[in-house]
């Protein structure tokens, strides 16, 4: 059994509002729930969270796909594959020996690329069969006349793809010192990363983030899972701003109970506490969170709410723990469960984005979401300003 983790006999049980239905996957033991489609925006003039655009946010790296996902998108496992990021349509290939990205519109007649095929090298369009290179120019048109040049202006936008952690991440705006979030488990030899499902959820990147961090819900939200009454005051430690993240504890009031061979809320006196779990939030949407169970055993959980627009967002995660024998599933059950549980309450915000400072009340427990929030409308005016300043802005360092 996965000893560092929680306990084993926690049962999954969704919640009664999360039947089957045409749009929601309610999940399994090891795939959380979600919603299949995207859900339709309040209002075509929604903003971003805390009333940003997405122009804010196209300096930042997002994951647009799993890798595995990409290959088995097409028999090919080249793609093309189309996806949404920030309201724009994208589609992502391999050409070239390199998985690329870009607009999901032929220059033609602004067909989906991503109904078109890989030929050799190439991207051809469905439509009228204009075929495009790897660097996004169009080197065939079949309607031309033998002869005939092609139109200069007859190519693909193209954006910044890397893979990584077996995730393709896109940048849509170049220029900002942006690079895609450290993942210190992955490359760590003594732990053992396991891939989580992928998960559409209707509601805004930042309100995922701010669900993530939050641990005065636990008592209430997770009740016997992370937490339960009477542990409902939580104290604010220091908050460090350094190098585009923000680090912070936060305790957990998890404990070792007697007679139990994994851990859970306390159940009595003699329940030894555990100490208080590090979060990394790397601006502006990815956390990993860090917990050390003992001298020998520790666990981190990475997490990027990746924005398909204003109110939709899809997480990609990572559950990883020091090298033992215990079986993947485990670890994937517990985070179902947590998932679960926090789906119907984060579905339930309205709005679906996180408004202005003025709409909602705050208090100190709030403390890393406030100075969170607080940061990303900085980085909003810088972002108008333009990359340098927005680089400048990220490597402000604060103690708070």
């Amino acid at each position: 059994m996965a000893q560092n983790w929680l306990s084993d006999k926690l049962p999954y049980h969704r919640p009664e509002w999360l039947g089957s239905s045409d749009n929601i996957q309610p999940g399994t033991p090891v795939q959380p729930p979600q919603y299949r489609t995207l859900q339709s925006s309040d209002s075509p003039a929604t903003s971003y969270d805390l009333g940003t655009t997405a122009e804010s946010w196209k300096y930042f790296w997002h994951p647009v796909a799993t890798v595995k996902e990409f290959r088995g998108h097409t028999h090919s496992g080249k793609g093309p594959m189309s996806t949404v990021l920030l309201g724009q349509r994208i589609v992502v290939a391999e050409m070239g020996g390199q998985i690329q990205a870009f607009d999901d519109k032929c220059p033609h007649r602004g067909a989906s690329l991503g109904m078109g095929w890989i030929e050799g090298d190439n991207l051809r369009c469905r439509y009228h069969g204009w075929c495009f290179d790897s660097k996004g120019k169009c080197v065939d048109i079949p309607s031309l006349g033998e002869g005939d040049p092609i139109p200069a202006r007859a190519k693909l936008q193209g954006y910044d793809c890397q893979v990584k952690y077996d995730l393709i991440w896109v940048r849509l705006k170049p220029g900002a010192d942006t690079s895609i979030p450290h993942f210190p488990a992955w490359d760590d030899p003594e732990m053992t990363c396991i891939p989580g499902e992928p998960y559409l959820w209707p509601c805004s990147s930042g309100r995922r983030v701010a669900n993530f961090i939050d641990v005065t819900h636990f008592a209430f939200g997770h009740q016997g899972t992370l937490g339960g009454p009477p542990h409902t005051r939580f104290k604010p430690y220091p908050i460090t701003q350094r190098e585009g993240r923000l680090e912070f504890n936060v305790d957990t009031f998890l404990a070792f109970n007697p007679g139990d061979a994994t851990y859970g809320p306390p159940s009595g006196p003699e329940s030894v506490m555990l100490g208080p779990g590090a979060y990394h939030l790397i601006m502006p949407f990815t956390v990993v969170l860090f917990f050390k169970w003992s001298e020998t055993r520790s666990t981190q959980i990475f997490m990027h709410p990746t924005p398909i627009d204003a109110e939709n967002c899809r997480s990609y995660w990572f559950t990883c723990h020091t090298n033992d024998a215990s079986p993947d599933q485990e670890h994937l059950a517990l985070q179902s469960i947590v998932l679960t549980q926090d789906l119907p309450l984060v579905a339930s915000h309205v709005p679906r984005s996180i408004g202005g400072p003025h709409e909602e009340i705050s208090v100190p427990a709030d403390k890393p979401e406030i100075i969170w929030r607080k940061w990303m409308r900085e980085l909003a005016r810088a972002a108008d300003k333009g990359p340098e300043t927005l680089s400048a802005c990220l490597q402000e360092k604060a103690e708070y």
